[in-house]
């Protein structure tokens, strides 16, 4: 059976014009072939440029703005707001001395939480209510024990988190209120960065219970938990798409941390970036068409978005 892909002869032509035409064809197929990759290499557009560590990007504002956190000065890690219309950026909290990190906005920007510094190896968790312009606060936990990568659920009644305390971390979830708080995922290791699927009902998380991290997904209420990546290496931060039917992460699978994306159960692996320096912490644009990194290039890192395509092999 011919492939899809081979030129086609016509027999209605002569043999040199059949030749030609064959030719054409595969020039076509070439410099379609070369234009299709000189997109994908050039569909990133660098959002920031004062070159300064950064993490935890998030978009807000149906994906008019981001959030995203930045050592902006020696020693404190700021929660930064960026205009994608006119690039303008912002100190979240202007007045703030304390290191923040780690933001996350609930779908009807309601609510916003963060993770805030209260001294050395200290982390509280606090929930804001835009609405009332109420704090709830989880204060930190003595000894060396933290809370982690916090996350809404779609609905924005829970907030789902990891904490670590006793050699081990967990996954809880609490109220807006930071109230209420129930055990979802616990087991031997570190488990982390949590977050529900769109519709509510599974959640997604990174967990070194068999070694190395690897992806993992349960249902809402911790059970059915179903590995999705095995492999020898760290998969790790990863993420829904806003349809729940992909996920992106981070994986040093190939000898450097870069930015995949997949199914859901695993199939359709996709490498994204491939830079040889390291590219972190994707996250979704609502439109479900792009993620926001933090690429390091030259030793510098800021903020690209980055095209994903529709078609994963």
């Amino acid at each position: 059976m011919r492939s899809p892909q081979t030129p086609i002869k016509d027999p209605t032509r002569t043999l040199p014009q059949q030749h030609t035409a064959i030719k054409l064809q595969w020039l076509g197929l070439f410099y379609c072939l070369i234009a299709t990759c000189s997109a994908r290499a050039a569909d990133s557009v660098r959002l920031t440029h004062d070159s300064l560590f950064k993490r935890d990007p998030v978009f807000i504002a149906r994906g008019e703005e981001l959030v995203y956190v930045v050592l902006d000065r020696p020693e404190q890690l700021r929660l930064m707001r960026l205009n994608l219309v006119d690039r303008t950026v912002h100190p979240l909290h202007k007045d703030e001395m304390r290191s923040e990190l780690e933001p996350a906005f609930s779908s009807d920007g309601r609510y916003y939480v963060f993770l805030q510094n209260r001294g050395a190896a200290s982390v509280a968790m606090v929930i804001r209510d835009l609405q009332t312009n109420e704090y709830a606060e989880i204060p930190p936990a003595p000894g060396f024990a933290g809370m982690r990568s916090p996350a809404f659920s779609p609905d924005a009644k829970r907030l789902i988190y990891s904490f670590a305390e006793h050699g081990r971390q967990q996954i809880y979830s609490v109220n807006t209120k930071g109230k209420d708080p129930k055990t979802l995922i616990d087991s031997t290791g570190i488990n982390n960065w949590p977050s529900y699927s769109p519709d509510g009902q599974r959640i997604l998380f990174g967990s070194t219970r068999h070694g190395n991290f690897d992806i993992y997904v349960a249902n809402r209420d911790g059970s059915n938990i179903c590995r999705v990546t095995n492999l020898p290496c760290q998969d790790i931060r990863p993420r829904f798409s806003p349809n729940g039917k992909r996920i992106a992460f981070t994986s040093n699978r190939d000898g450097n941390y870069e930015i995949y994306v997949m199914n859901v159960d695993g199939t359709g692996l996709f490498r994204l970036t491939e830079n040889p320096e390291k590219d972190d912490y994707p996250a979704w644009h609502p439109d479900g068409k792009r993620l926001v990194i933090v690429s390091e290039r030259t030793g510098r890192q800021d903020l690209y978005l980055v095209q994903v395509p529709t078609y994963v092999p």
